[in-house]
């Protein structure tokens, strides 16, 4: 069964993967950015080229890749163990053909940033403008490309805007899905990561231990993961200098113009408000 870690792009998702690696790691196995650790907790990227060529998917058109969402997930599901999928895609059901349901879905983590500290960090990401990472965030057809400049590549996710893509995952009826904040992440990380653990240890068995959890927070914190992308960079890196480019709260008050600022509250108030952004 899988377990989704679901967001919208440049969200934390990263982190917490990261984190989950940190906390699940062998003890013969030093934490890095670019190489794998305990293979039960790491997420794979769904659906990724792999999958979809074993299942001899036509990922060129998208419409192919919609209508096997579930096929897909049924032969990830032949392993007969918990399957922590990392994805982008809205929790969207296109053309009657639903993106996940409850006999492939045992739960899920949804994380959320605020969306004007989102703009900045996309546009790092893919080198673009605010106005044009903005207007992808509004966008109800935004895929997310298998190439990372966004040129050759096929699409193989569609994301919609923001707040379709939280609303779909937030209020995903067949599961509970545990919601977390970026913005928690980094006030309240001990408390917020507890939580995550504790939410998993509903479908996993493991002990929930205190102290790997401080390590596991040191081992993932911004500094040390720029630190390690710095030195061996970073195979998730975007078409922007660096993956882990601030990592802070609020950085759109010094950046941002006002009339942008004014544009993504007005398109995303009803969820700002209920995340308590303003």
């Amino acid at each position: 069964m899988i377990i989704w870690l679901a967001s919208y792009p440049k969200s934390g998702n990263t982190w917490l993967r990261m984190f989950l690696r940190a906390y699940f790691l062998p003890n013969d196995k030093k934490f890095s950015i670019n190489e794998e650790g305990n293979d039960d907790y790491e997420a794979k990227a769904f659906p990724n080229i792999d999958l979809l060529r074993e299942n001899e998917i036509n990922y060129n058109k998208f419409e192919e890749i919609v209508k096997n969402w579930i096929n897909l997930q049924i032969y990830i599901n032949l392993n007969n163990k918990v399957n922590f999928l990392k994805t982008h895609n809205g929790n969207f059901n296109i053309n009657g053909y639903p993106f996940t349901n409850s006999k492939n879905t045992i739960g899920g983590i949804y994380i959320v940033r605020d969306p004007r500290d989102v703009v900045l960090s996309l546009s790092n990401h893919f080198n673009i403008t605010y106005e044009q990472a903005f207007n992808n965030m509004n966008n109800m057809q935004n895929y997310e490309f298998y190439d990372k400049n966004l040129t050759n590549g096929f699409r193989n996710s569609i994301m919609g805007t923001w707040s379709s893509n939280y609303n779909s995952w937030r209020y995903y009826q067949e599961k509970k899905i545990h919601l977390v904040r970026y913005e928690d992440m980094i006030k309240k990380p001990e408390n917020t990561f507890l939580k995550i653990l504790k939410y998993l240890n509903l479908f996993l068995s493991f002990n929930i231990d205190e102290s790997k959890i401080k390590k596991a927070i040191q081992d993932t914190s911004f500094q040390n993961l720029r630190e390690m992308e710095n030195k061996a960079g970073f195979k998730e890196l975007g078409s922007g200098d660096k993956f882990f480019r601030k990592g802070i709260i609020g950085d759109w008050e010094q950046t941002l113009n006002p009339q942008m600022i004014k544009n993504i509250e007005t398109n995303f108030q009803k969820e700002m408000r209920e995340l308590d952004y303003i």
